[in-house]
């Protein structure tokens, strides 16, 4: 039984150290939700977890923390946040297995930790993170390209898959970052506002990837 009061609302964030991560959490804690922060190292949350991603059994152990301490998941979000560039060709096989594994791999194990619970539930929320850089082709960045558009593929035909079962499941591409206004680019509480916006307002997205770039790729 968790340890939040009765209605409250718990979510689970990977990559809650990073920069996104880390202010999705922050705005989840703000709406009410109780959050459990999942990363490798200073991860933050109400419950916060050292946990290697692409491990899924660590994954499916963090996640049964969670529910068990704080509640039923209702929202998963994954924030992965490596990012690794080279030209093409020049990229080692074990940088490239880490850039898959990392956000694909991620992505893949904390559904696969969350999402079973929902289904028997018949409700919650999944909001994935990939990159515009799926998108956009700039040259020196095919790698991180494939690693965060294999989550688009991935998160098209899981959404359609877990749908009847009343799990709403959609991506956010995010666009360049800059932390510091004004700028050209995406800030972090940005993509904080459009995955609450899914949770609380999101009922007729499924399978849907939003743009979130500030206007800096059209």
């Amino acid at each position: 039984m968790g340890t939040g009061e009765p209605g409250t609302r718990v979510a689970l964030v990977t990559g809650s150290a990073g920069v996104v991560g880390s202010a999705i959490v922050e705005r989840l804690r703000a709406e009410g939700f109780m959050v459990g922060g999942l990363d490798d190292d200073g991860a933050v949350g109400d419950l916060a977890i050292a946990v290697d991603v692409t491990d899924r059994p660590q994954m499916v152990a963090a996640a049964e923390r969670v529910a068990r301490d704080l509640g039923p998941i209702s929202v998963l979000v994954t924030a992965p946040y490596l990012y690794d560039s080279a030209p093409f060709g020049e990229m080692s096989a074990e940088r490239w297995d880490r850039l898959l594994r990392t956000h694909l791999g991620g992505t893949t194990n904390a559904c696969a930790a969350v999402v079973p619970d929902m289904v028997r539930a018949g409700r919650g929320t999944v909001i994935a993170l990939s990159s515009w850089l799926a998108f956009a082709g700039v040259a020196g960045e095919a790698y991180q390209a494939a690693a965060t558009g294999s989550i688009l593929a991935f998160i098209k035909s899981f959404a359609v898959e877990v749908a009847p079962n009343g799990v709403r499941v959609n991506c956010i591409a995010v666009g360049p970052l800059d932390a510091t206004p004004p700028s050209a680019s995406v800030r972090p509480a940005e993509i904080a506002d459009t995955v609450l916006f899914l949770v609380n307002d999101g009922d007729h997205f499924v399978g849907q990837v939003l743009e979130a770039a500030a206007g800096a790729v059209v």
